[in-house]
This record gives structure tokens, sequence and C-alpha cells, in this order.
């Protein structure tokens, strides 16, 4: 069986009966093409009966002598066990050469987060900008990325239909993984975007809620921009602040403030738990405080002899 023939009708699967996103299939697809590079490279034949662990854990060797990260590699290996599980549920193939591979361990990453401070002189900074619309726009969005967790592509994709005012939310309709949400909206972060709203271009011939000065949607580089001229304009430290930073720091602030776990997965959008366990982050501060909360702690005649 020729695996490329099969791996269009597993992308043809995911695509229509999975419903995952054009991204999503891009990334299988570049995925594969590397794997029959290998084979090619290898002179072996690109047909699941070839296939077996000598082949795979070759792979792996391959990926690696070219520089890829531990954990691209484990993307490319997840990529192609989830083809597998394809066919061996299509009884394509009786056998599983990724079944039980090892994949290298990523280094546990901990994302960087600005305090609590740092938000609001960042907010701040906004409202210090050569120009009004910038400020009223960088602020709105802004205040969108620390006080809801949007994601950069939800932020771009933000529409006049998804913000109610009235209710005090905004739905992401169609976000990572085509994931739909309604998350509530604090008032100081609604504020900003209905202040917004009043200044954004009314003869806009589109719906999209940021925008620029000609009245275009908001493109990626302007969005990273709005961050730029903030950031610029505080003491911050801006080298590895990004705008996937502030998301970070939604979460962190949220968990720190008491928020449960199961709470902030839905608020981000997660589908998996353990995504949104990476913001369980502690430093021995944290610890301490935490031990101290125990209901016995410096109650009378809860100290040991």
């Amino acid at each position: 069986m020729y695996l490329p023939e099969l791996h269009e009708e597993f992308l043809q699967y995911l695509e229509v009966e999975r419903n995952y996103s054009p991204l999503t299939i891009t990334a299988y697809r570049s995925d594969f093409r590397s794997f029959l590079r290998y084979l090619n490279d290898q002179a072996i034949e690109a047909t699941a009966e070839q296939i077996n662990r000598a082949v795979v854990r070759g792979y792996i060797a391959w990926l690696h002598e070219a520089g890829l990260s531990a954990k691209s590699v484990a993307r490319h290996i997840h990529s192609l066990r989830s083809f597998w599980n394809y066919m061996l549920e299509e009884e394509y193939v009786s056998s599983h050469p990724f079944g039980r591979i090892s994949i290298p361990k990523t280094p546990q990453y901990v994302p960087r987060f600005l305090s609590a401070e740092e938000v609001r002189e960042l907010l701040a900074a906004t409202e210090r900008q050569s120009s009004v619309f910038d400020a009223f726009r960088d602020k709105a969005i802004l205040s969108l990325l620390v006080f809801c967790g949007l994601r950069r592509s939800e932020i771009l994709g933000l529409r006049l239909s998804n913000v109610n005012l009235r209710t005090g939310t905004v739905a992401i309709v169609g976000g990572k993984g085509r994931r739909s949400r309604r998350v509530p909206v604090c008032a100081e972060a609604m504020g900003a975007v209905q202040d917004w709203l009043e200044m954004r271009p009314s003869d806009c011939r589109h719906d999209h809620v940021f925008v620029c000065k000609w009245g275009a949607p908001l493109s990626k580089n302007g969005l990273g921009a709005c961050l730029k001229r903030a950031l610029s304009k505080t003491n911050i430290q801006a080298a590895g602040v990004t705008l996937h930073t502030l998301r970070h720091t939604f979460a962190t602030l949220l968990l720190r403030g008491g928020c449960d776990l199961f709470s902030l997965q839905q608020l981000l959008g997660h589908s998996r738990l353990d995504t949104t366990a990476i913001y369980l982050h502690s430093g021995l501060g944290d610890l301490q405080e935490a031990v101290n909360c125990h209901p016995l702690v410096n109650a009378e005649g809860g100290h040991g002899s």
C-alpha cells in the first residue's frame, strides 16, 4: 500500500470528519513530506509493508542530525503515529511501528509572564501615544490580551458581532482547533473596547473590530507594533516579551489569584487540561504562602513541642 495516497485519505478524514483546521492539516502534510524525504534518502520504498521499528528509529536519529529540537521531533512522530492509528482502524495495516517508540522528552517550559505592576505600567503606556487613534486602539487590544488571555489570531479575527457590550462578553468563533467559546470581560477591559469602538472609523467595508488608520483590518505586523509602542514607553525589559507573553500573564495571574485550573482551561480555550497545567509554575515564595494557608498553621495548639 502506497503511503502518500493513504496519507491524503487520512488528511481528508481529519478535515471533513474531525473538523481539523487548515493550519493543522498543513502541519501534518509537512511532517509527512519530511518522512518521505527520509525514506527517499535511505532508498526505502514508501509502502506500509516497508516501515518497521528500525526504520522509525532511524528516522528519529535523522531528524536529530538535521538539527531539530526535541519538541519538533516529538511533533513529527506524533503526526505519523496518528496516521498509523488511522490505518489500523481502517484495517490497512496490522502492525504499528510507531506504537511503542519512545519519543525524546521535551524540556519543561516555564512561560515568561509580567507582574501585575508591569501590566498596569504597560496599559498606562498606551495612553501616552502621540496618536489618539493608536492610544484608544492599542489600549483595547492590550486590555483584551491581559484581562481575557486571547490569542493573537483571536484578536485579529474578532468581529463587531462578537462583542456584546450589554453582557460584557466576547465570543471567540472558530478559535484554535475551530473551538468556539464565550469569554467574560471585566469592566475595565470592556470600557477600553467600548471607547475604541466609538473611535473606530465608521466607513470600513468589513466588520473586523481592530483596524489600521486607513480602515483595513489590522495585520499581524500591526498587532505586534501595538505592543512594541507600549513597551517603548515603559521600564519593562522588553527582551522576550511577546503578544503570547500577555496570554501567559493572564493565566498566571488568574491562578495566583485563586482561579481553578478547569475554569482557566475554559477561558483559554484549551482542549486538554495538561496544556493548561504548564501555568502551574511556582516559586518558593508562592509555595511558602500556600503552606501558610493551612488552617492549622499558627492556630492555637497547632505548634508541635
